[in-house]
């Protein structure tokens, strides 16, 4: 009594082995999932979207993955107990499938760049939307606040980063909103002889002050020429302002015709006073340079190639200026 036959002692002998077994191969196949999860995710491409509904068997079939390398994806998934998918573009480069699964389980979206920059201008602008992953829900710019009477000028220079198909919109406006409160407040500390009689005015002489300055250092005597011209009624007379007016089709160089031309409205050689909208994004240092600043003793400047500028008082000194810096090269 107690003792097994020779036939049931068989009989549990073989349920603990075939027991052992499945035990071990399910180390073994946890192993292999394990070690396939290392390894890197093969793509052409170096990024992946998730639509949202998206499951495990569209992912590993837009991968062009074998039936094989699927079912040791899934097991590693299983036993990680991961059971979420979230929508959104994610990075692939130098990724794992380990570290490419997790990331979109804890939604490690890839993040763009979109940077305005201080000088560039709305067709610029146009074309960096036009190749970025935004959202474009900000047709002809129409999203924008029209105050002033024009969007050019009116957007803060910054750097934004963004998930893909963000909202172009909400990236303009946060800028413009930031740039005009910024703008209204140092508006309120202009000096009793600045001649600028608006925040609109000063917007569009800054964007000049942008495009004219080589440096920081300068931005504030350039300024105080084109404040002290203003004040005696003289013509800015610009080139950047010719150049805006030629855009988007302009091909390098200014010529006599260009300097002439009455129809382009931006022409500070034939108009009088301010153009009617900025000529680019403006930095903080230029409108500083502008509302804070105040006619100085220079009516003239010339570029000496060395990213500086030459200032005279006398149109006769201005004149050997240009001979010295310009008709010499």
């Amino acid at each position: 009594m107690g003792e097994l036959t020779p036939h049931l002692y068989f009989k549990k002998s073989n349920l603990v082995a075939s027991i052992a077994s499945i035990f071990l191969f399910g180390i073994i196949l946890l192993g292999t999932a394990e070690s396939f999860a290392y390894s890197r995710v093969s793509s052409n491409s170096e990024t992946y979207t998730i639509s949202p509904g998206h499951s495990l068997d569209i992912i590993f079939d837009d991968m062009k993955l074998y039936y094989w390398q699927k079912i040791l994806l899934k097991i590693y998934i299983k036993a990680n107990k991961i059971n979420l998918i979230q929508a959104g573009h994610y990075d692939l480069i130098d990724k794992s499938w380990k570290q490419f699964i997790h990331s979109f389980e804890t939604g490690e979206i890839k993040k763009f760049k979109f940077q305005i920059r201080a000088g560039s201008n709305l067709y610029e602008l146009r074309s960096l939307i036009n190749d970025s992953s935004l959202n474009r829900d900000c047709p002809d710019f129409g999203c924008l606040n029209n105050r002033f009477g024009y969007i050019e000028g009116t957007l803060m220079p910054e750097t934004y980063f963004y998930k893909f198909q963000s909202s172009v919109a909400s990236i303009l406006k946060k800028s413009q909103d930031d740039f005009i409160n910024f703008s209204e407040d140092l508006w309120l500390l202009k000096v009793n002889n600045n001649p600028l009689t608006s925040l609109a005015d000063a917007l569009i002489l800054a964007s000049i002050v942008e495009k004219e300055a080589g440096n920081d250092n300068e931005k504030k005597i350039i300024a105080g020429v084109f404040l002290h011209r203003l004040n005696l009624n003289m013509k800015l007379q610009a080139d950047p302002t010719i150049i805006y007016g030629l855009l988007p089709t302009f091909n390098g160089n200014i010529t006599k015709n260009n300097i002439r031309d009455k129809n382009n409205l931006h022409n500070t050689y034939q108009i009088k006073r301010l153009p009617p909208t900025p000529i680019s994004f403006i930095s903080k240092s230029s409108l500083e340079a502008v509302i804070l600043g105040e006619p100085n003793e220079y009516l003239y400047f010339v570029a000496q190639g060395d990213g500086s500028h030459y200032f005279s008082k006398h149109y006769n000194e201005h004149l050997e200026a240009v001979r010295r810096y310009q008709l010499a090269k």
